[in-house]
């Protein structure tokens, strides 16, 4: 079977029955004869499908193995429990998406995964489809849209117990820092008052040595003037 197949190529080979001719086709996926061949044909050519090509018809449409194949892989898949990549589905749906290739585009996935993907999902009551004019558009259903709400909540949850883990710590060392601050601003007014008292005693040293030096100058001074009347 053809990797490239994609949610729509699934969706139409469940509109398939015994009773399904490609004359008919058209009425069972919503399209018109032209788009309901192009289907058909783009079918065909993955191997999901096989049909005959009587004139004027009626000609009979055929799932083959590769086909059947696939719709029982959707349906193993459809079982399994939702997880995180469901989740992410759901999330590109509420945000807008509407397309299959939009989602495939944003998530990175092969167009095989993210059919099986979006049928699991379909399967599971999350989201609906409608076929029509030979394309198809995804929407959330009701319950879809509050599991997309539940895990963008629980998204958010380790975020903000980081945000709130950050700003305990951050109050935490708040004060240590103004401990710290208050630290520094004492040794520096100690230091102040230190060099204050430090250039007192400079001053009071120079004023001795200024009054010694004169002390000395005036003893000279009356003692030549003493020689000299003498």
């Amino acid at each position: 079977m053809s990797e490239d197949v994609e949610f729509i190529d699934l969706a139409a080979l469940l509109k398939i029955t015994e009773n399904t001719t490609i004359e008919r086709f058209g009425s069972y996926i919503n399209a018109s004869i032209f788009d309901a061949s192009n289907i058909a044909g783009t079918l065909k050519k993955k191997g999901l499908i096989d049909f005959t090509t009587y004139y004027p018809g009626p000609n009979s449409i055929v799932i083959t193995d590769a086909g059947k194949n696939f719709i029982a892989e959707a349906d193993a898949k459809a079982a399994e429990p939702f997880d995180t990549l469901d989740e992410a589905v759901l999330e590109q749906l509420s945000r807008g998406s509407k397309l299959p290739a939009e989602i495939q585009s944003a998530l990175n996935l092969r167009p095989r995964d993210m059919a099986l993907r979006l049928y699991k999902v379909f399967k599971q009551g999350f989201i609906i489809y409608e076929l029509k004019s030979g394309g198809l558009q995804l929407m959330l259903t009701e319950q879809g849209f509050l599991k997309a709400g539940e895990a963008k909540k629980a998204a958010a949850e380790p975020k903000k117990a980081e945000e709130d883990h950050a700003a305990a710590q951050q109050k935490q060392e708040a004060p240590a820092q103004q401990s710290t601050d208050g630290e520094t601003l004492g040794k520096m007014a100690d230091d102040l008052s230190s060099g204050k008292k430090v250039g007192k005693r400079g001053g009071w040293l120079i004023y001795l040595v200024i009054l010694l030096l004169v002390i000395v100058v005036v003893a000279e001074l009356l003692y030549y003037f003493k020689v000299i009347s003498i």
